[in-house]
């Protein structure tokens, strides 16, 4: 009887063990699949911000402009730490009195569309800041700051003359009347554009944010080397804008 109490102890401690040991596996399997970074996890990240909203340029060559700009971005944390951005981003500017080579037009509108890819980091707005990185948590508010290359795309109308196509012939057009076509001349030139701005997350997938950027053209545009060849500057700039957008979660 003695000896049956004995292995009955054994048997328990032995399975005491084993269970602490199978335990201890799961405890480790679920931290290292909580460590795993997965496409979902990836999806999550993934930020599509729509912008809207006025600028101008500091030479005074051209008009003020409004811009919109749709991004896809991608966060390693929602509303702090680093971040990466694909910007396309449009807006329209008139000009006067500037001779645009390669185009016999002195008055009108320039259209821009830039493309750029900017990486920056989020600081939470938070009173204890050092406590906040030591046990991060959600908060609604942030302040960023980023850096973006990229190319700015200008595109100019040159006036040309319509010369009649057969189909004109056959329907009786007028073919001593003298006539013009429109035409795209395109220039493009790299950028640099910095920004800044503060983020509000109203709810923890959706939030708005105020942003002021400045772009540098490395290169004068065609408008910008028309104001050159005339005089009127000395070297190229770029736009200050002033924006409001929208940040959108998919979670």
């Amino acid at each position: 009887m003695k000896r049956i109490y004995t292995l009955l102890v054994c048997a328990i401690f032995c399975l005491g063990l084993y269970a602490a040991d199978s335990s201890q596996a799961n405890k480790d399997a679920a931290q290292e699949k909580k460590d795993k970074y997965t496409f979902g996890d990836f999806f999550d990240a993934l930020d599509l911000p729509t912008v809207l909203g006025a600028g101008f340029t500091p030479n005074g060559i051209e008009s003020a402009t409004f811009n919109s700009a749709m991004r896809l971005g991608w966060r390693h944390h929602k509303n702090y730490g680093t971040f990466v951005y694909i910007t396309y981003d449009t807006h329209s500017n008139s000009y006067d009195s500037l001779y645009i080579s390669g185009s016999n037009v002195c008055k009108g509108e320039v259209w821009y569309n830039e493309i750029g890819m900017s990486v920056g980091y989020r600081l939470p707005l938070v009173k204890d800041i050092r406590k906040f990185y030591e046990n991060p948590y959600f908060h609604p508010w942030d302040f960023y700051m980023s850096i973006q290359p990229g190319i700015s795309i200008a595109t100019v109308k040159n006036m040309e003359l319509y010369y009649p196509s057969l189909d004109d012939m056959i329907s009786g057009a007028p073919l001593n009347t003298v006539m013009y076509d429109m035409q795209d001349v395109d220039h493009v030139v790299p950028t640099l554009r910095f920004s800044a701005g503060v983020e509000w997350f109203i709810f923890p997938n959706f939030g708005v944010f105020a942003e002021a950027s400045y772009a540098q053209h490395l290169m004068p545009t065609i408008i910008e080397q028309a104001a050159i060849n005339k005089g009127e500057i000395k070297n190229p700039s770029g736009p200050i804008t002033i924006s409001v957008g929208l940040s959108l979660f998919f979670n």
